[in-house]
């Protein structure tokens, strides 16, 4: 069972296209899928096929990836609805051969390290995680932790192994966005 669907927009960039592989590669469960040509629609219909619940879509300004969209699949509705829930507004991405972080294989839990949140922006991220990976987290157990950080209304997004090093991406949310429409 995959939990989680990583696209881009329609054309992306290399760095754009990096990201999302990145974001998928550290994250349990994750897959990404070219997007191509493919409609909302068709995504709702791949997120159904790979029995996947969220949809984040990575979209760019300038050539640097610069927005997310979660998407969260309606499975009750006759064909697979997807219902954007929200939006990451995001800057200053550090991929992860920029920083040279450390590869991590064969991810089974991961913890959620939120305790330096101060705003619902940071709390509405750490929710969102807490509800794709709600069978995945171990405090005890983990393979590598999220960690949010929020200092002068921006939200950090970093990934530690056990070991405490960094793996993934590293990126900065501005603004959070909580929507909850029909596409």
């Amino acid at each position: 069972m995959t939990h989680l669907l990583i696209t881009t927009s329609r054309k992306p960039n290399q760095r754009t296209r990096s990201f999302a592989k990145d974001l998928a590669s550290v994250l349990p469960d994750a897959f990404k899928i070219n997007r191509g040509k493919k409609t909302l629609l068709e995504l709702g219909l791949e997120c159904f096929r790979h029995r996947s619940n969220y949809l984040f879509i990575i979209g760019e300004r300038k050539g640097n990836p610069s927005i997310i969209r979660i998407y969260r699949l309606d499975k009750k509705a006759e064909y697979p609805l997807l219902k954007q829930i929200l939006v990451f507004k995001i800057s200053s991405v550090k991929l992860s051969r920029e920083i040279h972080s450390s590869r991590i294989y064969g991810i089974d839990y991961m913890w959620i390290n939120y305790d330096k949140c101060l705003t619902d922006n940071c709390f509405h991220i750490a929710d969102l995680f807490i509800d794709i990976y709600r069978d995945r987290i171990s405090k005890e157990n983990y393979s590598i932790m999220l960690y949010l950080e929020e200092e002068d209304g921006v939200v950090f997004f970093k990934i530690y192994s056990r070991l405490g090093k960094i793996c993934g991406p590293l990126f900065k949310i501005n603004g959070v966005k909580k929507l909850d429409r029909e596409v």
